[in-house]
């Protein structure tokens, strides 16, 4: 029987106290796992942190239609939500503002928004600027929080074209890499500048004035009646070309100034209005303990008899004012015919 050789072999076991890693790594850390997979939730939070959470990102593309639009992937889980169509009106029947508001779609206070304008259904781009006008760029500062924007009341956008329909839309943003698309769009159109004016009458004849009535009348008026949007409102000067004259002879302006009216006395011509807001001086200065009168000018443009200053919030219409006149003379005047003219000049400020 033969002896069967025996093989002996030596099996070395080799250790290293060096790491090996799989995934990016620095001399401590290794992220074993950095793609995203499905689980989770889709936000956890309470008052110290908040956590995002996914399911089956697929890419940084989305779906939709002309009614939604879903986001697949990490990326709009971070964006700001995208916000609802804004309220754009014209309020005031403006023919160069429109008025903005918009609406924050859920988005925190820290939350910026930029609305982009336009006339010709966004074949060109425009973008509200942060002083409301409109510039072809959107710059960083153009990005405003809702309470910038006006909050709840909105903002006006100003220097617009008269008589001319405008669309916006709104987009968001809560820092970097969140921008949101923009949202659905409103539309408001401008209105043309107006202004009407008009004058009850144009003559005034006061009574025959003797002892009878102590040489005066208060009895006459007239109602100045303007319509208009200019958004600033208007100022109503009046003025006369002489104090009442017959001839060589005359009944002079009462003394008293625009500026400084007073309850009448004395002798003269005069006026007094019911606005009591009127602008040139204390504002109720005519209603005050009133009527107060003052004595008319000679000078253009005039003094303020009549005004409504604006911001208008709405459009003027029909706004009537009435100026009333006092004419007292005395015993000496010599009888005759007095006349004067009167001069209203509406000047609206658009």
């Amino acid at each position: 029987m033969s002896k069967k050789g025996i093989t002996a072999a030596l099996i070395l076991f080799l250790y290293s106290t060096l790491p090996v890693f799989a995934g990016p790594s620095n001399g401590t850390f290794e992220l074993k796992e950095y793609g995203f997979g499905s689980g989770g939730t889709e936000a956890s939070s309470n008052s110290d942190y908040s956590v995002n959470g996914i399911v089956g990102e697929i890419n940084g593309a989305n779906a939709s239609n002309a009614t939604y639009t879903v986001g697949s992937g990490l990326i709009f889980t971070m964006m700001a939500n995208v916000p609802p169509a804004p309220t754009f009106t014209n309020p005031g029947n403006s023919y160069d503002r429109l008025l903005i508001i918009l609406n924050d779609g859920g988005n925190p206070t820290d939350a910026q928004f930029a609305i982009a304008i336009s006339t010709d259904n966004f074949v060109t781009t425009r973008y509200v600027q942060n002083d409301n006008t409109i510039g072809a760029v959107l710059g960083a500062e153009d990005w405003q929080s809702y309470a910038n924007w006006g909050s709840g009341t909105g903002e006006f956008v100003t220097g617009l074209n008269p008589s001319t329909e405008y669309k916006i839309k709104v987009k968001a943003r809560q820092g970097n890499y969140t921008e949101s698309g923009w949202g659905p769009e409103s539309t408001a159109t401008t209105d043309v500048a107006s202004l009407t004016f008009s004058v009850s009458s144009k003559t005034v004849t006061f009574a025959n004035l003797n002892s009878g009535n102590s040489y005066t009348d208060t009895s006459q008026s007239t109602v100045l009646t303007t319509s208009t949007n200019a958004y600033n409102g208007y100022i109503v000067y009046g003025r006369t070309t002489n104090a009442l004259a017959s001839g060589a002879n005359t009944i002079p302006h009462y003394g008293s100034p625009n500026s400084a009216p007073t309850t009448w006395t004395g002798t003269g011509f005069g006026y007094t209005s019911n606005d009591s807001s009127l602008a040139g001086g204390t504002a109720n200065r005519f209603t005050s303990s009133g009527p107060k009168y003052a004595g008319f000018t000679n000078s253009a443009p005039g003094d303020p008899v009549a005004d409504n200053p604006g911001p208008l919030t709405s459009s003027i219409s029909n706004e009537a004012f009435t100026l009333s006149y006092q004419v007292t003379a005395d015993a000496a005047t010599r009888a005759g015919t007095y006349q004067t003219t009167i001069i209203y000049v509406i000047v609206p400020t658009f």
